[in-house]
């Protein structure tokens, strides 16, 4: 270890930041250019980040800095540590978050450093709350979580179009190869990357020493009678397909195979007509079953069936039914419940609290991780049960809206961190929220009940040790389970993403991009032909707003009683996902919105988006076929297809351009049902007639060409018209010619 000094900053306090080699070059690297910053969990990036934000307010003391995490705790953790270090007065420093009301946040976006969620930010932006034109640099925490619709590459889009932005990603793991690396620096307009690793040069003075330990346990042969069963029904339901894909035929089938199964099937098949889909689809609930025998316990593959069950009572799930109703699961259920009666339990729990007796004989902080909050409310009581005296468990989880299990409130997170930080609790068990940028404490052991089969996550969870002091990492798996093959498959996905940070290290930004001068020229054009659209918030989340700001149209968000889009004040549109439509029409939704939009908007418009229509699970192909139909047919409203949010937006824009520029219509909410046209106003008089329906309303005026020509008809030309017989045509002429006898004569 090297011996301390500290950072001398005018905007740093003193003695609040160690100097250390590597953060300080990487921060001053980083006010070079757009730059991503790719350190292990432990190494500081929120402190590089701290220090280049020094150095940019030193540089531009009007300017603003924004700092963005993923959530509310971690966007409250960053301010408390900003307000620590730097030499700004606290009401300089301040948290925007979804806690805060809109009309409040307006005034928040000038202080000199805002701590915000990205959701936020980009709604914000949209809705013109505030802007980028004073932000001299904008700091993305989590980095790697910019792909597809996340907010961070709408921002990132934004903020390149702003003269003197800078853009900074802090991330412990981009990626696993050079395509997914490379795919985060272009979402976030990244010119360069500073990668370190424990074995770095830099690095290796201030990193303690890491063991590694692994255990393994055997499973029960209870257990194993229950994945035989589950096994038997996977390839049960396989066998009439296992020539369709040489994946299917190994021993050991994957979530991914099935699903390829799926796709080769239904493209060699008519897009799966004729298919029973919800038999395959099935076999992934046997599947998950297998994985939480083998991972975690009987109790939880049980719980998996109960909640299943529930879930059927409320929502018609096909493949649910299927799985439910079969053979093996009965069996399997039966086995289960017996086995439970015998006290037979996964021989992970007994191992974990030996481990956990033995090294909280020395260690003053163990974190446990788990996938499943279930798994760790029975290990917090099994070890405040068999460890009492020695061990202080609670348990950290997110928020959830599951049945019994609502989880934590960010608050109540906040509290079990600080008590564990503390000491008053010196057992953490954690699931995923644990893994990612909380402020926990450092630990001197960190115990993997289960393993994951993503790099990211693998890196997060050994970063909570060894950070000032040797740690150690055990990670228990049950032998020949998924929980092996897990854990080879992440080791494998991390080197391959070490390598690929390395390749892709740069030292210079260079040249702005030929993509970047195209990319400002065509803003440039689109300013020119700027059109108005009018978006429901609820579509905010989605990937079609950020293609309509590269397409350079004014959003303005607006609640909306029907319609996502509002173009023009006749044309509305209505988008919907595969997963949306299926949905709508399970509930029956689809025909009443078709209804409200065609009352309200002369010409509705509804766009279809995704790569097939036919791919949802659980409904049938020949439903959405009719569905599709009669909005067609019946409610004479156009149906679109999109491929994906870019093409949708460009249906948005055009149709809007042509609405706004050629028509000068503006984009106008209409309340209440919209005015008739000449036609319906002429069908509608007609229709009043005596036993005329609108479809004889409509034959009569075609025939005779207006209403007029209908009220002069005779009856003998009246009963020229299909459906008018003597007596209708009668009582028609009736009414027309007969004198109106008001009251009092």
């Amino acid at each position: 270890m090297v011996s301390r000094e500290w950072v001398k900053h005018p905007m740093i306090k003193p003695n609040t930041v160690e100097a250390r080699e590597f953060q300080v070059k990487i921060a001053k690297s980083c006010l070079n250019g757009n730059t991503l910053v790719c350190l292990p969990t432990g190494l500081g990036k929120t402190l590089i980040a701290l220090l280049a934000t020094a150095e940019m307010l030193k540089l531009k003391p009007q300017s603003r800095v924004i700092f963005l995490s993923p959530t509310r705790p971690l966007v409250l953790q960053h301010l408390n540590t900003f307000r620590k270090i730097l030499a700004l007065h606290p009401s300089e420093m301040e948290a925007v978050t979804g806690y805060v009301a809109p009309d409040q946040r307006v005034n928040l976006w000038n202080r000199k450093v805002i701590f915000s969620t990205p959701q936020v930010l980009m709604n914000d932006l949209l809705a013109g709350r505030t802007d980028l034109s004073q932000v001299s640099m904008i700091i993305f925490d989590e980095a790697h979580r910019a792909v597809g619709d996340y907010a961070y590459t709408f921002i990132a889009e934004r903020a390149s179009g702003e003269r003197g932005v800078l853009l900074l990603g802090l991330t412990a793991s981009p990626g696993v190869d050079a395509n997914e690396i490379n795919m985060i620096k272009r979402n976030l307009f990244m010119e360069r990357i500073e990668a370190r690793t424990l074995s770095s040069s830099d690095v290796k003075p201030y990193v303690s020493t890491l063991k590694v330990e692994w255990v393994k346990v055997p499973l029960p042969q209870k257990y194993r009678e229950v994945i035989a069963r589950m096994e038997s029904y996977v390839k049960g339901k396989l066998k009439p397909y296992l020539g369709s894909l040489s994946n299917v035929q190994s021993k050991r089938v994957r979530v991914k195979d099935i699903l390829a199964l799926v796709n080769e099937l239904k493209s060699s098949s008519e897009g799966g007509k004729g298919l029973r889909l919800s038999e395959i689809y099935s076999t992934l609930h046997a599947l998950k079953m297998i994985e939480l025998i083998e991972t975690q316990s009987l109790e939880s593959a049980l719980e998996y069936v109960e909640n299943l069950k529930r879930r059927l009572e409320v929502k018609r799930s096909a493949s649910a039914k299927v799985f439910l109703e079969s053979v093996e699961t009965s069996e399997s259920i039966s086995l289960i419940k017996e086995a439970m009666g015998e006290g037979v339990q996964h021989p992970k729990i007994p191992k974990l609290l030996s481990i956990l007796g033995d090294l909280l004989r020395e260690a003053r902080r163990v974190m446990v991780f788990t996938n499943y909050r279930s798994t760790a409310s029975k290990i917090v009581s099994e070890v405040n049960r068999s460890l009492k005296g020695m061990a202080s468990a609670v348990r950290l989880v997110g928020q959830s809206a599951k049945y019994r299990d609502k989880g934590l409130s960010q608050r109540e997170q906040t509290f079990i961190i600080e008590d564990f930080k503390s000491g008053f609790f010196n057992v953490l068990i954690a699931t995923q929220i644990g893994e990612e940028g909380l402020d926990i404490a450092e630990c001197d052991a960190v115990i993997f009940y289960d393993t994951v089969p993503s790099a990211i996550r693998y890196i997060q969870r050994r970063g909570r040790t060894g950070r000032s002091g040797p740690g150690k990492v055990i990670i228990m798996m049950t032998e020949g389970s998924r929980d092996e093959a897990y854990y080879w498959a992440v080791r494998k996905k991390e080197e391959t993403m070490i390598k690929a940070i390395s390749s892709l290290e740069s030292k210079e930004g260079g040249q702005r991009s030929l993509e970047n001068f195209f990319s400002e020229k065509n803003q440039k054009q689109a300013a020119q032909d700027k059109v108005k659209i009018i978006v429901d918030p609820r579509e905010s989340p989605s990937q079609v707003i950020n293609e309509l700001r590269r397409l350079n149209v004014e959003i303005n968000l607006e609640t909306l009683a029907c319609a996502d889009y509002i173009l023009s004040d006749e044309v509305a549109v209505e988008r919907k996902t595969s997963e949306d439509l299926a949905a709508s029409i399970v509930d029956g939704r689809l025909f009443d919105q078709a209804s409200r939009l065609k009352e309200t908007y002369r010409k509705p418009i509804i766009i279809l988006e995704g790569e097939s229509l036919t791919s949802v699970r659980d409904v049938k192909p020949e439903a959405i076929a009719g569905a599709v139909s009669s909005l067609l047919v019946d409610y004479q409203i156009p149906v679109f297809r999109s491929a994906n949010p870019r093409e949708t937006a460009l249906l948005l824009y055009f149709m809007a351009k042509r609405e706004q520029r050629k028509e000068g219509k503006e984009p106008r909410i209409r309340g209440g049902k919209r005015p008739p046209t000449l036609k319906e106003f002429q069908e509608y008089i007609v229709a009043g007639l005596p036993n005329i329906d609108v479809k004889l309303a409509r034959r009569l005026l075609k025939r005779f060409k207006s209403v007029e020509g209908v009220f002069t008809a005779s009856a003998k030309e009246l009963m020229e018209v299909e459906g008018i017989g003597e007596k209708k045509s009668k009582r028609i002429r009736e009414v027309v010619t007969a004198n109106y006898a008001h009251e009092g004569s």
